[in-house]
């Protein structure tokens, strides 16, 4: 059996695990967005939008290999 410590990180694991492909599902969404768009600052928006999910997709991948 597994203790609670070791139940908490796989649970952990698997919410951030989650979290990374939720959010690589929303930047592949700003980047489609992007290139969809006609209008520049619409254009601009999505592709910062897809940028700052890059962000968070690192920052999720940090915390899985703790």
């Amino acid at each position: 059996m597994h203790n609670q410590n070791e139940i908490k990180k796989i649970l952990d694991q698997g919410m951030v695990s989650r979290s990374i492909i939720e959010s690589k599902v929303a930047m592949r969404k700003c980047q489609l967005y992007s290139q969809m768009a006609q209008d520049k600052e619409v254009k601009d928006f999505f592709q910062k939008q897809a940028s700052s999910m890059k962000g968070v997709i690192d920052y999720f991948q940090d915390k899985l290999s703790m």
